[in-house]
């Protein structure tokens, strides 16, 4: 039954009569006597729909994964975690086919901050898909997580002019040329939205606002929405729905964003590696439970999860919301 599971059979599960006839013979319902057969079948049937979908997420497939690391280039290590996943597909009883392994580089000080000479490096690593502006050595990461207010404390996007640096224009036109995703830091709406024009002019094609719940990058919905009239895309956060309420309402604020927003313009991830959070793997499952739960539909769940992210990294998803029909 769990043989290639994907995301669509997942959250389209079906009970045959068989099953049904099956479980009766296996279990029982305290119904009370005289119960008719249809009422029995129709409770059965909904009883197995809760026990596939709470067990059936936990082997649902992914085609692709992508890393980020704060201080080195996480493009560095796709290689070795290739080589990995294929030992490990080939020692398994079952045919396996590997995800797809995509990395890296986050703008940190430790790569020399806005480092066009970083970017090109990296270049030659297979899976080399993502350039992320400073996180942690975010000038604006220092003030809202550390209070850290030097004026030397952390990197500047934008000039005294409040004009793209020439080494940012430089990066952007790296990810241009060599279509990688050129994706926001930890920066606030006032920076990121003349980031993200910029990077537009300059022809990069897959841009992505990333985390826009979180304390450090916060914006508002309506702010989210100017993105998306620039096509760039908006990151469904799974920390952010998940470990509220530090992060605006949970499940319930990404579900205000699905309605608001749409789902043309939403890609997720969940943001999770960290020693204290779930592995990602749990965070995907959760957040898809969740968003379910809080009235999501199926169809805007597969378009974000699935179809969206997997066109933001030039793969072929591996559902269709054709399969809804």
């Amino acid at each position: 039954m769990y043989e290639d599971f994907s995301l669509r059979q997942v959250l389209d599960i079906e009970v045959s009569q068989e099953r049904v006839e099956n479980l009766k013979k296996l279990t029982h319902l305290d119904l009370s006597e005289g119960t008719p057969e249809a009422v029995k079948d129709f409770m059965l049937r909904q009883w197995a729909q809760q026990v596939n979908i709470t067990y059936a997420r936990f082997v649902a497939g992914m085609a692709a994964v992508v890393f980020k690391t704060w201080y080195t280039p996480s493009a560095s290590r796709n290689m070795l975690i290739n080589r990995m996943m294929e030992d490990w597909a080939s020692q398994q009883a079952e045919p396996v086919k590997p995800v797809k392994v995509f990395g890296g580089i986050t703008l940190n000080k430790t790569v020399g901050g806005l480092n066009p000479v970083a970017v090109e490096k990296c270049l030659g690593f297979p899976g080399m898909k993502y350039v992320w502006l400073p996180m942690v050595d975010s000038y604006h990461h220092q003030r809202v997580v550390y209070d850290n207010w030097a004026p030397d404390a952390g990197i500047q996007l934008l000039d005294g002019n409040r004009k793209v640096k020439g080494e940012l224009k430089e990066i952007m036109r790296i990810c241009a040329d060599n279509d990688l995703v050129f994706a926001s830091g930890h920066y606030p709406y006032e920076d990121s939205i003349i980031v993200m024009e910029e990077a537009k002019k300059l022809g990069v094609k897959h841009c992505e606002r990333i985390h826009p719940t979180h304390i450090h990058s916060k914006h508002t919905i309506k702010q989210m929405k100017e993105y998306c009239d620039m096509d760039v895309m908006i990151m469904l956060n799974a920390l952010g729905m998940e470990c509220f309420p530090i992060h605006e309402t949970g499940p319930i604020y990404a579900a205000q964003m699905i309605e608001e927003l749409g789902t043309d313009h939403l890609v997720f991830g969940t943001d999770y590696g960290q020693i204290h959070n779930p592995r990602h793997v749990v965070g995907v499952r959760w957040a898809i439970q969740l968003l379910l739960a809080y009235g999501v539909s199926k169809a805007a769940i597969r378009k974000i999860f699935a179809i969206n992210t997997a066109k933001h990294l030039d793969i072929e998803p591996t559902v269709s919301l054709d399969d809804l029909k």
